[in-house]
């Protein structure tokens, strides 16, 4: 299997860093004919695209959705949800606009006034997982901290926080490489006709009854007198959930998984908490939640003397850009004492993300709260268990043994 194959496949979740490498190497620009992608590998010409949305498109081409969706689900192209209505789909002025509204909610004083409802969330969660000797951090606490928090924001029943969280999770999925049988595409249909139906009902109801909560804010909103529409309303409630938990979920259980690497690390931690958002900025860079980003070319586009045609889809390796070590001293050496460099883990240009801010925070409040109880905590044996999403990386599950339980 060749790298550009590789790069596409579940085999490359386990450890798709010497591909990154051997590309930024050898072939910093080429086609990857299979799924009809080009593919840029390094730190520069990645920013470069990010910039420049002019010239690289973040609006869904027709063609590069057939390639990469799995056919099974195209028929259904009424449940993509991340569509040319969305704020991740769409260029300016329509980008523009939709991002002066979503910025209020996510402003520094917004966010800071989280602080005290996430950290008292962080530490129920913890004691709770502290209460087993074994557990599974993903399960106990890197996927319902973020999905509660947003929810919240959002206005969203909390009884309805597992749908929520399903919901997430099948909005994802189904990519021709996921190999999803056809009972697993039959659950996605209808988890992504469940959500649709479910925020439809819950907008249409905040408005005729507003609530406290940011759903009501976005059926309310208007920016430069014009009302948002429904789907966009919509669009944009997809948007955050999924900006709002999956990037945090995967940072979380990231940041766990590598620092049990480095006990040394780990015990310098524990001492000096101050080190926290140095460790978070690290795992970003190391561990990139987001993998890859994709854009489509507007016009004829030469980078490292080749060529990319106008109407190409641009597959952007996040991940392998913050391993260039064109920019990091020893780019593949994890060290949370590491000067601060600028890494593209939350993209880059007027498509940075939004919730970056929610996610630092609620990372750097559980690791405060896990650092301040963690007992010995060793990874259980065997590999880790990455989910396979070519955009994404994650653990699916991160399994840990304590030597004694919290009381």
């Amino acid at each position: 299997m060749d790298d550009l194959t590789a790069l596409f496949s579940p085999a490359a979740n386990a450890d798709p860093y010497p591909i990154y490498a051997r590309l930024r190497e050898h072939t910093p620009v080429v086609k990857a004919e299979e799924v009809g992608l080009w593919v840029l590998s390094r730190y520069d010409e990645i920013a470069f695209a990010l910039k420049r949305p002019d010239l690289f498109s973040s609006r869904r081409a027709e063609a590069l959705t057939q390639s990469l969706v799995d056919p099974r689900l195209q028929e259904h192209m009424e449940f993509d949800l991340l569509n040319d209505t969305s704020i991740i789909g769409v260029d300016p002025p329509a980008h523009t606009r939709l991002r002066k509204l979503i910025n209020v909610a996510f402003t520094p004083r917004a966010i800071n006034r989280l602080e005290a409802r996430i950290r008292r969330l962080a530490r129920e969660l913890v004691e709770d997982m502290f209460r087993e000797r074994e557990f599974d951090l993903i399960e106990a606490l890197a996927v319902p901290l973020p999905v509660i928090v947003i929810s919240e924001m959002l206005g969203v029943d909390p009884a309805r926080r597992a749908d929520f969280k399903r919901w997430s999770d099948d909005l994802l999925v189904g990519s021709r490489f996921d190999n999803l049988d056809d009972q697993a595409i039959e659950r996605v249909i209808e988890s992504r006709r469940e959500f649709v139906d479910y925020f439809r009902a819950i907008i249409e109801a905040r408005r005729h009854a507003p609530q406290d909560d940011l759903l009501s804010d976005l059926v309310r909103a208007e920016v430069e007198r014009e009302m948002l529409s429904p789907d966009e309303v919509l669009t944009m409630a997809v948007v955050l959930m999924l900006a709002g938990n999956e990037t945090t979920t995967n940072l979380i259980g990231n940041a766990m998984a590598e620092i049990l690497e480095h006990p040394e690390q780990l015990g310098r931690l524990r001492a000096e908490p101050s080190l926290i958002p140095a460790f978070i900025e690290e795992v970003l860079r190391f561990r990139s939640p987001v993998s890859m980003l994709v854009r489509t070319t507007t016009e004829d586009v030469t980078l490292c003397g080749v060529t990319i045609p106008k109407g190409e889809g641009v597959a952007l390796l996040i991940a392998s850009a913050n391993r260039d070590p064109e920019h990091f001293v020893e780019p593949d050496r994890f060290d949370i004492t590491r000067e601060r460099a600028a890494h593209l883990a939350f993209g880059y240009g007027i498509h940075f993300c939004v919730g970056a801010p929610l996610s630092r925070l609620e990372a750097r409040v559980t690791f405060e709260e896990l650092f301040r109880r963690l007992p010995g905590v060793a990874r259980t044996p065997g590999p880790l268990d990455w989910v396979t999403n070519s955009g994404l990386r994650g653990l699916r599950s991160l399994r840990l043994s304590c030597e004694r339980a919290v009381a």
